[in-house]
């Protein structure tokens, strides 16, 4: 296992790390699609559900404007899916999701957010139709942790879920006891994921101080859960 040293974490694009088998850190969410991919080659049991925690629905769906992109992404291996969220174009923080989608990986959808500003919540409808995807909308924590899923589950958390305020750099945390309190309740989806990513979200997530300390409190939760 590595651990990071928690103290020392700063904003990084580039911040991609396996802590544990099955348990990956970014900073940048955009990761979060790469991650997946690298697991999926290895375990070959996909497609999977995903559950997404986060303040923000993160479904923008980039590749909708370029017919040559979405040929790019379908036929893309690990080494130019890399190649292409490092260009940060067509996968990016808010637009990591709908690739999934269009590349097959995943084959149901849980999303558990509190964005509320007359966008579309989760995936676009149309996409989903087109490759047969389901999506569940979940409003409490209860609800998401009652939630079914029957593929191999990725649990998607980016710590910004847990700022209230939305505003750069500006923090309102939940307290450390609702945060560690949601965990509690979504334990069983921690503990059965075969796939954990976590974005810290350095920016949303409150000030950079903020964020070093949710990443201290949740990260450590959740490997003691899963180890």
């Amino acid at each position: 296992m590595s651990s990071p040293d928690f103290e020392a974490l700063a904003k990084d694009d580039s911040l991609l790390i396996e802590l544990t088998h099955g348990v990956w850190l970014m900073d940048n969410h955009k990761w979060a699609l790469l991650a997946w991919e690298r697991h999926r080659a290895q375990a070959k049991d996909s497609p999977y559900a995903l559950i997404h925690a986060d303040f923000h629905w993160d479904g923008v769906d980039d590749f909708a404007c370029s017919e040559e992109a979405r040929q790019q992404l379908v036929g893309a291996d690990l080494t130019q899916l890399e190649a292409m969220t490092l260009v940060d174009e067509f996968i990016r923080y808010d637009s990591f999701i709908a690739p999934a989608v269009r590349r097959g990986t995943v084959s149901d959808m849980h999303f558990f957010c509190f964005q509320d500003d007359g966008g579309d919540e989760g995936i676009a409808g149309d996409v989903c139709a087109q490759f047969g995807v389901s999506q569940t909308f979940h409003s409490s924590a209860e609800s998401l942790a009652a939630a079914i899923t029957a593929r191999p589950l990725i649990l998607d958390l980016c710590l910004d879920l847990f700022n209230r305020s939305q505003g750069w750099e500006d923090g309102d945390l939940w307290a450390d006891d609702e945060v560690l309190q949601f965990l509690d309740t979504i334990s069983r989806h921690i503990k059965k994921a075969v796939l954990v990513t976590i974005s810290i979200s350095f920016g949303y997530s409150g000030t950079a101080e903020d964020s070093r300390r949710l990443a201290a409190l949740v990260v450590p939760r959740i490997l003691e859960m899963r180890s």
